[in-house]
Order: structure tokens, then C-alpha cells, then sequence
């Protein structure tokens, strides 16, 4: 058991993924860590608490309008540093994950990355499954439309439901395009959305472990990401939503 969480909004979101954090502690007290992005990527991870992980300092420094967080339980990996959420990889692109489950069989996968000559930092199987995430987006060409690159991403998710056995609740970011989400087919690992107005008329975003932090947001909950679903909102705040392949829990 992890707790993830992730915002899209029109305003920094630094604060409110900290908050969140606070709210779903219960969840994992082995490491916190927060991602943010504006033009480029924010990164702040520690051992502990998210209270003993961040100083006002730090959430001041994380900024963008998108951003991801983590609290970790361990399952798999390691206690290091190295195994700590949210994780990074700028290969096609900048991309975060935060992820809450186990990959049954990470070993098979991480021997299938090794003949793609993608080599992993840690032993955590989250981290196999961002390589492969990013591996099957490098496959396709750049696209012009939001629409089009959905469609590329439920092809690269579809191939991730073929190959990894287990639970996953992925939220991720990539940089200048938008936050992917998406669940595994069987639904093992919970997986939540709200929904908040903004000024400019549009909505934000948040998806999380569990609907605690919505409220003191301001957000609503609107249900749960559904079993074998892919969600995607580009920067204009458009969301584009899809059950690609739902299995008997």
C-alpha cells in the first residue's frame, strides 16, 4: 500500500500536493516526494513523513501548475533513496510517475528492458514500469493533436496491460504535453478523481488514493478511475478518457 496523488490546475499546485500528502500519511511512512513541472521538472524526495520531508522552503521552489506526489510503503525494491517516488526519466520525454501496487513479474520485465538496452537505477518494479511506459511512446512520431497523442497512449498503455501481471495505479506528468492516468485491468489498487472549477471556467484536476484531500481543496469527487482505463489531459485542460481492456477483480 503507496499513497499517490496528483493535481492539474491553473495555480501552483506545490502546496496542495503537500496537503494531500498530509491527509494520506496513513498510507506509507517510508519515503515522500513531490514532483512539479512548469518548462521543466521539480523534484524533491526524502526519507520519512512528508512533515519531516518538507520545509516551507521547498514547496516555494517546487513550481508549476502540474505535479505528482508519493508516500511509499515498500513491496518490492530496496530502502534507499533510489526506490523513492515520484520517479524520472527524460527518454522521448520528460516524464514523472508515481505508481501504488506490485508487479508480479518484474523480473521478466526488467530482462525484456535489458535486450532493449534500457538499463534501470533501482530495483523497484515501478521503475520498469515508467522504462516501458516511455519505451512504447518512443515507438510512435511526435503528433500535432491532443486526440492523436491519446490515441498514442492508449496504445503504449495497452501494451503495458499485455505484458505486466499485478496492480497498478499510475498517475503520471510529461512535460509540455499534459498528466497520463490509467489502472490496471482487474482494478486492484484504488484510484480516485475530483473535480474543481477554476477562474478561467475550466476545471482542475485531482486523482489520488483515496478522496481525503478533496475536501479541504475544494475539489468534488466525481468516482473512480475505472478498472483498465486511460485518462489524459493536455495543458488546455481537455480530458480525454477511455476503458481500454476491464477484467473480472
Amino acid at each position: 500500500m503507496c499513497g499517490i496523488v496528483g493535481i492539474f490546475s491553473e495555480k501552483s499546485v506545490s502546496a496542495e500536493l503537500y496537503e494531500s500528502l498530509l491527509h494520506l500519511q496513513h498510507r506509507g511512512q517510508d519515503t515522500a516526494g513531490i514532483l512539479t513541472c512548469d518548462e521543466r521538472m521539480h523534484l524533491k524526495v526524502g526519507r520519512g513523513r512528508a512533515s519531516e520531508v518538507f520545509e516551507p522552503g521547498d514547496i516555494e521552489e517546487l513550481q508549476g501548475t502540474m505535479g505528482i506526489a508519493h508516500l511509499r510503503y515498500p513491496t518490492t525494491g530496496g530502502y534507499t533513496l533510489a526506490e523513492a517516488q515520484p520517479l524520472t526519466t527524460t527518454f522521448p520525454y520528460g516524464i514523472g510517475l508515481v505508481h501504488n501496487g506490485n508487479i508480479a513479474n518484474y523480473q521478466e520485465i526488467k530482462t525484456l528492458l535489458k535486450e532493449k538496452r534500457r538499463y534501470l537505477k533501482s530495483l523497484s518494479d515501478s521503475e520498469v514500469l515508467m522504462d516501458y511506459f516511455a519505451t512504447f511512446l518512443a515507438e510512435h512520431p511526435a503528433t500535432q493533436t491532443a486526440q492523436e497523442f491519446f490515441e498514442q497512449i492508449c496504445s503504449a498503455v495497452n501494451k503495458i496491460f499485455d505484458l505486466a501481471t499485478g496492480a497498478y495505479s499510475i498517475i503520471t506528468l510529461i512535460v509540455g504535453i499534459g498528466m497520463v492516468v490509467f489502472r490496471d485491468h482487474h482494478g486492484i489498487r484504488p484510484l480516485t478523481i475530483g473535480t474543481r472549477p477554476n477562474d478561467s471556467g475550466k476545471m482542475d484536476y485531482i486523482f489520488a488514493s483515496e478522496d481525503i484531500p478533496f475536501y479541504s481543496l475544494g475539489f468534488e469527487s466525481i468516482g473512480d478511475v475505472a478498472p483498465g482505463e486511460v485518462i489524459f489531459i493536455d495543458l488546455q485542460g481537455q480530458m480525454f478518457r477511455k476503458v481500454l481492456n476491464s477484467k473480472e477483480y
